[in-house]
């Protein structure tokens, strides 16, 4: 069975322990792996979700979300910045202030694919 993928634009519900809440995707700026789990960054505070990172990522458009390490996804619409740091990973400034620091691969990876 085909995987649903969510677009920037739809509202998703977002399943934590004790707590549910109805999000548009648009709004994620940030999941992070947090052992089996995703913390989800929505406006106003975080999400813990009971699924791997990488469920949470595949489910996901990639035109928008970027894997920028083995523990981080990112959405890019939430970039307000970007720099690039003397070993040549590629750091990003959010919207929110949080700052997303990507591996070399990914740094590399997104330079190839994303650069211009």
């Amino acid at each position: 069975m085909a995987s649903v993928l969510f677009h920037r634009d739809e509202v998703v519900l977002l399943t934590g322990k004790r707590k549910h809440c109805f999000v548009r995707v648009e709004d994620i700026s940030l999941l992070e792996a947090h052992h089996n789990h995703t913390l989800v960054h929505i406006p106003g505070g975080k999400l813990l979700v009971q699924r791997p990172l990488g469920d949470c990522e595949r489910k996901l458009e990639s035109a928008t979300f970027f894997r920028a390490s083995r523990s981080c996804v990112v959405n890019l619409t939430h970039v307000k910045q970007s720099r690039l740091l003397a070993d040549r990973r590629l750091v990003f400034l959010l919207k929110d202030g949080k700052e997303v620091v990507f591996s070399r691969r990914q740094s590399a990876l997104f330079d190839k694919t994303r650069g211009f």
